[in-house]
């Protein structure tokens, strides 16, 4: 493209020079008749008298053209020069721009179709080198490394001709370019890698002459920094730093997407775990407790049949026996339903779980029914917000079966260091004495709840 544009510019420098030859033999011409018509017309002066003067004026004509006519041809070639310099130049840098959205876009074609951060931060290295081949260095000759917090430690977890004990080490990220960096959230480089006083410690560093490190983090986080260093001399612009930037962010994305998709598989996992071992513990509640009760009940109902015959009065001492353990058993069942919690309040809290119940009474029963103070439940611990979760869904299921209440306000706060929950609403209500003189006799956990 720039030798197109050269030829072009040469080709009009050429017609120029042409139109300069015309110009001056158009100038002669017209000087010759401007001599002859005003010597020899008007003044009447002698051709040999005047021509020596003509001869002077058109040497002085010559001389001027051939050096305006050099001047063109020196500036022409400085000028085919120069644009050819310019043109390659910004070709250059068209050609670099292209290859860093290449492999930007590389990069995030990686990040879409894997949730593996260290193929993502492999790339990152690979993209880092592009501006060290930029400046005529082959991409393999890259020193590189990206370091991630493991506690207060930076720990390599993808590098460049680190060696064996290299990998090993890890960063403080206190002093030297890399503290440097980290405390200023922004690229910093470094002549003298092998003299910093983190860096030198690596064997990949001690041939380096210029080294840069670039800080990973998002907003005001930091999770860790990309070091990169070259065994030439190189200075990196506002162009790679740019792409130093442009990489940290894609590399920081797919650290926060591998994150988020580790603590939902963990919570994944959680959930099962809890669901498989709420089943077996209400499996094992249930053989120990209410189905040996149930099978003794039977057992016993076939006995009093057969005492209904032949003595009536043993039957319903029996029969009083049978009541009992049914009660009871009712009881055990209930309890073991009080202990149970549903996933949503092991998964987001007792706020969101109190907002299930109250969503699908407002849909089955269109009761108007408002949760106030949901964010208070994060103050009790998993055992505290099950227990106060099945006590409010106890009194909104009253509420719903015996209040005929319209409003139902249920709140949470804290005062005097207490948890405190309360659930109200503008119903008939019922007589508290009432129900608790002949709670015992019902079997039932009902109202008292």
């Amino acid at each position: 493209m720039s030798k197109n544009i050269a030829a072009k510019i040469k080709k009009e420098f050429q017609r120029l020079n042409w139109i300069l030859v015309g110009g001056f033999l158009l100038l002669i011409i017209i000087m010759v008749a401007a001599f002859f018509v005003a010597y020899s017309l008007f003044l009447n002066v002698q051709l040999g008298e005047w021509l020596p003067g003509l001869i002077i004026a058109g040497l002085t004509s010559s001389i001027t053209l051939a050096f305006v006519y050099y001047l063109v041809d020196r500036y022409s070639e400085r000028i085919q020069t120069t644009t050819t310099q310019i043109m390659d130049a910004e070709l250059h840098q068209l050609r670099a721009a292209n290859n860093r959205a290449k492999s930007l876009q590389s990069m995030a074609s990686v990040m879409r179709a894997t949730l593996s951060f260290e193929r993502v931060v492999e790339e990152a290295l690979d993209v880092c080198s592009l501006a060290i081949q930029e400046m005529g260095i082959p991409r393999q000759s890259l020193v590189g490394a990206v370091f991630l917090f493991n506690g207060d430690d930076l720990i390599p977890v993808a590098t460049r001709r680190f060696t064996a004990v290299d990998i090993e080490k890890q960063l403080y990220g206190k002093r030297g370019v890399v503290g440097a960096a980290l405390t200023q959230a922004e690229p910093v480089t470094t002549d003298q890698p092998r003299q910093d006083p983190e860096l030198r410690q690596f064997v990949a560093f001690h041939n380096c002459l210029t080294a840069a490190c670039i800080p990973l983090r998002a907003g005001f986080q930091i999770f860790g920094a990309i070091v990169i260093g070259s065994d030439t001399a190189v200075k990196f612009d506002k162009e790679h730093f740019e792409l130093f930037n442009g990489v940290a962010d894609q590399a920081v994305i797919a650290l926060q997407n591998a994150q988020l998709y580790q603590r939902l598989n963990a919570e994944k996992q959680r959930i099962i775990e809890a669901d498989e071992e709420a089943r077996k513990e209400l499996s094992r509640a249930l053989h120990d407790g209410p189905t040996q009760t149930i099978a003794a009940i039977a057992m016993r109902i076939n006995f009093i049949r057969s005492l209904l015959a032949r003595d009536p009065e043993q039957a319903m001492s029996e029969l009083e026996k049978v009541e009992e353990l049914a009660k009871q058993t009712s009881k055990d069942i209930r309890g073991m339903l009080f202990t149970l919690r549903p996933l949503v309040l092991e998964t987001q809290g007792l706020g969101p779980a109190v907002e299930t119940v109250i969503t699908r009474l407002k849909e089955t029963d269109n009761l108007n029914i408002r949760l106030v103070g949901s964010e208070q439940g994060e103050l009790l611990n998993e055992q505290a917000q099950g227990v106060v979760f099945s006590i409010v869904e106890e009194a909104l299921g009253n509420i719903r079966k015996y209040a005929k209440a319209s409003k139902i306000q249920v709140r949470f706060w804290q005062e005097d260091n207490l948890f405190v929950a309360l659930v109200q609403d503008n119903g008939v209500g019922f007589d508290v004495q009432e129900v608790n003189r002949d709670y015992s006799s019902r079997g039932s956990l009902g109202m008292v709840n």
